[in-house]
């Protein structure tokens, strides 16, 4: 085997590709390969990793680069033979005339699996007609609709030549074969794909004059529809129907734009109503503003079911942009004038538009229930009466006029109440007058509910107490729902009963585990997600704890372990032997894909479980959460300590840590009280240290990471002189507590378009501390991270629930991958939301980092984004754990440097933190005269929308301008005559 790894090397390092060396050198290769069995065979992979890396070091760090591609498509060929289908991760260098080629000699029975499988990132690159070819000659046995829907939209490129040559496209491909258009073009409209990009691609080669005419697959498909290649009325249906698939936005918005181009007509929109209403549901804004379009083409048509689009409609003026909310105020413009009994409804529906921080809408709705609606109406008369405090003053004088002059008109005087409603055209004195009554009689800040109690919150409080087993039934019903938890917290208290119960199982338990079991043994397999393979491995080695030790006559367990391994043998020999992965120790286990050590704090505490359930030990766990999310009760935590000190047990390190790490930092007395009564020595001083906010660190320092975690928690921006000589503490303190400096980016010529990201931490300079890495911190671990162990709620919900106190260095690195202010990605957008749903449910003080994101996350692209720092901002200053004045200084920086329009910021203000009480009013206007004082002498895009929010905001808390530098930063900007009319008002408050 030794001369057969040497052979390999030297023969993939000298290949040349060309086909003379094909039939001569690798093909021979591999018969011989072949001719011995599997297992033989497997033993090349380890090789063909090694071979596939070039490994270099520049600057102290090591890099790794791909291998020429020749010597790829050598190794992928080799691979291919020698793997099964989780290891093959060079299929994609294998091109299509080597695949044909190699499946005569050998075609593994997981060939159609693996070619099937749309979210691994290793398959092959291959195109829909080669895909096709495969089945015609029989190799794969069926295509699934998901791996066609992400070929087919390349079908129509024709790929040039020339390096830098431009592709041509040709739609006619579409009808090569018959079952293309039949069966296989309605994958696209099921399963995500590039169809966007493609179409975009097409556009552009039109455009450009490369094609004659548009090649992309929306035209064509019109086309189709029009010469019956396609059933038309099937894909005007198949397209609203996308539209509930949760698709991602960019794909929505392919389909509503192809949904136009199929110029649908007045018969088929009518009879396509309640499909295209059922669109208003839809989370994305283009197709419902398309679908909208649709409806004021055939709102005047005698099929137009109008009760019930105005019945619909209303579900969207709270969510819908203002163009949306213009073409329905159009619409019922159009169904008020031919249906008169519809008037009331109407106006009353477009009630809800007073809601919108927008006076052009609201004068809009002031404009049409003018118009259209009836001043002695009881019902509109209530329902303007409650909604007039969300009303601008201006608008007010409209719906005071409108009452006005409907008491004395006579019937059928539209025109006249009409020329009443144009707020265009009311003079000055009228509107001063109606004003000045209106604001007499404003609720304002007065209706708003008053100033919360400041109150620190509880943490730890019944209606979020964590339910440990109750006994050995419930125990095993939640083993068997453990890669169904959701919370972090629920696996973690799952894991700590194992030590609970193991030994109240008998064979009967074992045999019912024995699902969990095969579920984690497919995780290992075929999961790419690294905490998940964690959790199964686990899962696997206390399955083996058991197996290992069953010494009955009828060896149940040992069959049962036996049946796994059976499983996951081939059926024949090019299966070959079973994966040995699946039954890898938990202390070999690493990351598949990184060399990232964030898990290996918890591998270790699994560890620990696993030799305490050996041992026999029935110590609890210390870190096991009291109350969610994350949280351990102080008290309950003195009380696990002294039973391991009652027991002259010495806690696992880690568990110590991560304990400390989630203790809730309140009721300190009643545990101070209850440490000085039950431990002694050490652990006393320890937990004194933690609680006590004068209590300094004492000797003896045994537990030397349990004592820096603890003034971690403590105070983490206090680095304490007596642990400065610990070994454990290695790293710059910053790098501990997360404490960041994130400096000025230069400013672009093309502002608010850029990629840029917020904080640029230098993640390769943290690998110069991995030699020097005393590995004894779990800070230390996390630190020297990757973006991809945060990727999103998979991986981030179960790091953030190990710093509950202190999630700064994880958010740091959040904001470092993920919060940029070009267009994000989806990951980008799940990953921040989901951050700030953790820091809602958190209790900490929010420091530099988590304000950074807060400031960040209200001038994030994704509204969704937005609404949970809206939310968090509201929460954070309830519970008094948000630098409100800091906060506003971030975003005046934020701006200042161009990262994002004002307007993002002012109409999430006005969307869900305006008027939420009467405190968060007065907080807001501290924020924003932080704000605007912080801005650059030369006034900003939405400046002026912010200063009228501001004048807005002053007259709803009775407030006037009192900072003497926001009054000489708004007389500098009365230059600008854009302004000058704002700022005046604000200084006659």
């Amino acid at each position: 085997m030794e001369e057969l790894k040497d052979e390999l090397e030297k023969l993939s390092k000298a290949y040349v590709d060309n086909p003379e060396n094909e039939e001569k050198i690798l093909i021979p290769f591999i018969k011989r390969l072949l001719e011995l069995p599997m297992k033989e065979r497997r033993k090349l992979l380890p090789v063909i990793k090694d071979l596939r890396w070039i490994k270099s070091r520049f600057a102290g760090c090591l890099s790794e680069t791909h291998c020429k591609p020749a010597q790829a498509r050598f190794l992928s060929a080799v691979q291919f033979v020698c793997g099964n289908k989780r290891e093959i991760d060079m299929a994609y260098d294998m091109k299509f005339d080597m695949l044909c080629k190699l499946l005569p000699l050998y075609c593994p029975v997981w060939l159609t699996d693996f070619i099937n499988d749309d979210k691994t990132w290793y398959g092959f690159d291959l195109n829909y007609e080669e895909l096709m070819q495969l089945m015609d000659m029989g190799y794969l046995k069926e295509l699934h609709s998901g791996r066609i829907a992400k070929v087919l939209p390349w079908v129509t490129r024709i790929r040039s030549k020339k390096p830098q040559g431009d592709d041509t496209f040709n739609s006619d491909f579409l009808l090569r074969r018959d079952i293309t258009l039949k069966e296989h073009i309605w994958a696209l409209f099921e399963h995500e794909s590039g169809i966007g990009y493609q179409d975009d691609c097409a556009k552009a080669a039109y455009k450009k004059g490369i094609t004659a005419r548009d090649e992309s697959i929306s035209i064509a498909l019109y086309r189709f529809s029009l010469d019956g290649h396609v059933d038309r009325n099937r894909l005007l249906k198949a397209t609203l129907a996308t539209f509930h698939r949760n698709f991602k936005k960019d794909m929505t918005g392919w389909f509503a734009g192809f949904f136009e181009t199929l110029q649908p007509t007045t018969e088929e929109l009518l009879s396509l109503q309640e499909e295209m209403m059922q669109v208003f549901t839809s989370s994305y804004t283009k197709p419902v503003n398309v679908m909208l379009q649709q409806f004021k083409k055939i709102a005047a048509e005698d099929g137009f079911c109008y009760q019930e689009f105005v019945e619909r409609v209303t579900t969207l003026f709270f969510s819908s942009p203002k163009n949306s909310l213009l073409t329905i105020h159009a619409i019922f413009e159009k169904i008020a004038t031919q249906h008169p009994e519809m008037k009331e409804a109407c106006c009353i529906a477009l009630c809800q538009l007073f809601l919108k921080k927008d006076e052009s809408l609201q004068r809009k709705a002031a404009g049409f229930i003018s118009k259209y609606g009836d001043a002695s109406s009881s019902v509109l008369q209530e329902t303007l009466q409650s909604y007039q405090p969300e009303m601008f003053q201006s608008v007010q004088a409209i719906i005071a006029t409108f009452n006005a002059q409907s008491t004395n008109k006579p019937n059928n005087t539209k025109t006249a109440n009409a020329g009443a409603a144009n707020s265009e055209t009311i003079n000055a004195e009228a509107t001063n007058t109606a004003s000045n009554a209106a604001t007499a009689d404003h609720p304002s800040a007065d209706s708003l509910s008053e100033e919360p109690t400041m109150e620190a919150l509880r943490i730890c409080k019944e209606d979020n107490r964590i339910s440990f087993p109750a006994n050995k039934e419930d125990f095993l019903f939640q083993l068997s729902r453990l890669f169904d938890m959701e919370d972090s917290w629920e696996i973690d208290t799952t894991i700590a009963a194992i030590i609970t119960f193991h030994p109240q199982l008998d064979e009967e338990d074992f045999s019912r585990m024995e699902p969990i079991f095969q579920r984690a043994s497919n995780a290992v397999i075929n999961s790419w997600i690294a905490y998940e393979d964690l959790l199964a491995t686990f899962l696997l080695e206390y399955q083996r704890l058991w197996a290992q030790k069953d010494t009955s006559k009828t060896g149940v367990l040992r069959n049962m372990f036996t049946r796994l391994e059976e499983r996951l043998k081939g059926i024949d020999s090019n299966r070959g032997a079973y994966d040995e992965r699946a039954f890898k120790r938990l202390a070999d286990w690493k990351p598949g894909y990184s060399d990232a050590t964030c898990f290996t704090p918890i591998q270790k505490l699994w560890l620990d479980v696993i030799r305490r359930v050996k041992d026999g030990s029935t110590l609890p766990l210390l870190s096991t959460p009291t109350h969610t999310p994350a949280y351990i009760q102080a008290t309950e935590l003195v009380r696990r300590l002294a039973a391991y000190q009652a027991a002259d047990a010495k806690p696992c390190t880690w568990d110590f840590q991560l304990a400390i790490a989630r203790c809730a930092m309140e009721d300190k007395e009643e545990a101070i009280a209850t440490a000085r009564q039950v431990l002694k020595n050490e652990y006393l001083h320890l937990f004194l240290f933690l609680l006590d906010e004068n209590t300094m660190p004492e000797p003896p320092y045994t537990h030397q990471p349990a004592w820096v975690t603890a003034g971690l928690v403590k105070s983490p921006e206090t680095e304490f002189e007596a642990f400065k000589s610990f070994s454990c503490c290695t790293l710059p303190h910053n790098y501990l507590s997360g404490d960041y400096e994130w400096k000025e980016l230069k400013s672009k010529e093309k502002p608010y378009e850029t990629d840029r990201r917020l904080l640029q931490l230098e993640f390769y300079k943290w690998h110069e501390y991995a030699e020097r890495n005393s590995h004894q911190l779990w800070q230390e671990h996390l630190i020297l991270n990757s973006k991809y162990n945060i990727d999103d709620s998979r991986y981030m919900e179960p790091l953030l629930c190990c710093f509950p106190n202190r999630p700064e260095p994880l958010i740091a690195q959040i904001i470092s991958c993920y919060l940029s202010f070009g267009t994000p990605q989806e990951d980008s957008k799940r990953s921040i939301a989901h951050a700030l749903r953790m820091l809602l449910s958190f209790h900490c003080p929010l420091r530099e980092m988590s304000l950074l994101l807060l400031g960040g996350s209200l001038l994030f692209v994704d509204k969704t984004v937005r609404s949970y720092a809206a939310e968090l901002w509201i929460e954070g200053l309830t519970a008094g754990r948000i630098n409100n004045r800091r906060t506003g200084e971030i975003l005046a920086r934020l701006i200042s440097m161009e990262l994002a329009p004002l307007k993002r910021f002012t109409t999430q203000v006005y969307e869900s933190m305006y008027k939420r009480s009467t405190f968060h009013n007065h907080q807001l206007e501290e924020l924003l005269t932080v704000l605007i004082c912080g801005l650059p002498d030369k006034p900003v895009t939405g400046l002026k929308q912010l200063l009228e929010l501001h004048l807005e905001l002053l007259s709803n808390n009775h407030s006037r301008i009192t900072d003497e530098q926001l009054r000489q930063r708004l007389q500098e900007w009365t230059a600008s005559s854009n302004l000058k009319k704002v700022i005046t008002s604000l200084n006659n408050l």
